[in-house]
């Protein structure tokens, strides 16, 4: 029969061993993440400072990106709650949302991103600057929807959604339609869309009037 003394040494290999596992993981997550910095540049040729940096690099993406997932699940919630509550009691949904401890700069950012995605089907929106997403909504009715795509995923869109902006500057501010179709059911159907986003544009800026006088 074994002893008391046997058993702890079979446990503490067994413990051992299992370190030894764990510490393979980590050194493995470690290896296939791919640094997105030279460091060099930096001027850093320090292994361990070099590993250490790449360290916080790792986890600084990884903790943006659960950020952005919040803002994105955030987004939608408020969008639902602001439909909700417009149709019950004007506003409700400022008392709503401060009641929970948000600003309004962030809700309604958060509902501008929103409005984006539902247009473009497109996540990046919910990471870009926000300096960005105004640039974009204040011109994204008088631009065609790919250059609006073509903001959202250039390396730097808020330069871009500025230099958007400029290039619209001198041009009326109602937007004029002259496209030509070669079937009246396309004109129909692109009517139809209009309407339905503009729709929802009222929709939200008589919600935001309303806020704003509460």
């Amino acid at each position: 029969m074994a002893s008391v003394m046997d058993k702890i040494k079979a446990k503490t290999a067994e413990l051992k061993n299992q370190q030894s596992q764990n510490n393979e993981m980590k050194l493995d997550v470690q290896i296939h993440y791919n640094s997105k910095i030279e460091y060099e540049e930096f001027g850093i040729i320090e292994n361990e400072v070099k590993n250490r940096l790449i360290q916080c690099e790792e986890k600084a993406v990884h903790h943006a990106k659960m950020m952005s997932n919040s803002v994105m699940e955030l987004s939608r919630v408020f969008s639902e709650a602001q439909a909700l509550l417009a149709s019950h009691h004007g506003g409700g949904f400022k008392k709503w949302f401060e009641e929970l401890g948000f600003k309004k700069d962030f809700v309604y950012m958060c509902l501008k991103r929103n409005d984006l995605f539902l247009e473009l089907s497109d996540e990046k929106v919910f990471v870009i600057p926000e300096k960005a997403v105004k640039t974009i909504s204040k011109i994204k009715d008088r631009i065609d929807i790919e250059e609006v795509k073509e903001i959202v995923n250039s390396e730097k869109p808020t330069e871009k959604a500025k230099e958007k902006e400029n290039g619209l500057s001198g041009h009326p501010t109602t937007e004029i339609i002259e496209i030509e179709f070669t079937k009246n059911e396309n004109k129909i159907k692109l009517i139809e869309e209009r309407i339905a986003k503009y729709s929802k544009i009222i929709k939200n800026l008589e919600e935001e009037l309303k806020n704003l006088k509460s």
